[in-house]
């Protein structure tokens, strides 16, 4: 919440995570921060990393918002 389109991207881009908006691509996050966080790979990776990576994106995440 009260996030940034770039913020999100920071905190996701060292860990190979997209983030884009509820519309799509190319699309902002919510006002009320409001995305949709998917794994940057999408090939030869194995589903246990791709849940790894989401994982850990959203603990990130979470603890970024928590320290605004």
């Amino acid at each position: 919440k009260g996030g940034s389109d770039a913020k999100a991207r920071e905190v996701c881009k060292p860990l190979n995570l997209s983030v884009r908006g509820m519309g799509g691509e190319h699309t902002a996050i919510g006002a009320d921060g409001t995305c949709d966080i998917s794994p940057r790979s999408r090939f030869c990776i194995k589903e246990a990393e791709i849940i790894t990576a989401l994982y850990n994106g959203i603990k990130n995440l979470k603890a970024e918002e928590d320290r605004l």
